[in-house]
């Protein structure tokens, strides 16, 4: 894949982020994707997929709320 920009290659692929503190899972109809949050002991909501329109107005599944298993 070829990527014209002007932009570095650093500010487009952050390399900071260990894939593996990531976690994908499923409430109700939502697919969400949490990042592990030390801070809070809990999970911080990097992205929310869902077909249902009501999942987007619902504050406890917005990104960057933190979540708790």
């Amino acid at each position: 894949m070829i990527i014209h920009t002007p932009l570095q290659e650093h500010d487009i692929f952050d390399e900071e982020d260990d894939f593996s503190s990531y976690y994908t899972i499923n409430v109700n109809q939502a697919m969400l994707t949490l990042k592990r949050d030390d801070s809070n002991h809990g999970y911080q909501i990097v992205h929310m997929h869902s077909t249902n329109p009501n999942d987007y107005l619902n504050k406890r599944l917005e990104p960057g709320s933190i979540y708790y298993l």
